[in-house]
């Protein structure tokens, strides 16, 4: 069962969410987490390791960096699953916004532990 959680300052109407959209959104500073991991700002290679990044999650370097700067709240399933797995992650390590404000863990403890949406 989800629990609500809602974020602090967050604004729905930012995000521009697509009318009946059901499935959740990814918490940005979450998949920036992961990605701080693989790309460090103190490395001499950190232009490289953000090339390959995005070259393996199939979008631009320029997308790589928004999300490390955290520019937006929330990422669509898609984009941040695409990033996850291109950093050697996953995106059950993120938490998602639902549609209905809620935030959860990618697991739950029901139904197998994987929340169904």
């Amino acid at each position: 069962m989800r629990t609500k959680h809602f974020l602090e300052n967050y604004e729905p109407t930012a995000e521009k969410p697509i009318p009946g959209e059901q499935e959740p959104r990814v918490i940005t500073a979450d998949v920036a987490t992961i990605l701080r991991a693989v790309v460090r700002p103190d490395d001499e290679d950190t232009g490289s390791s953000v090339s390959l990044v995005a070259e393996n999650a199939d979008t631009s370097t320029r997308t790589v960096y928004r999300v490390l700067s955290e520019t937006t709240q929330t990422l669509s399933l898609d984009l941040a699953d695409r990033l996850c797995l291109a950093a050697g992650s996953h995106v059950a390590a993120c938490q998602l916004l639902f549609p209905d404000g809620t935030i959860s863990n990618y697991f739950d403890g029901e139904n197998g532990g994987i929340i169904l949406w």
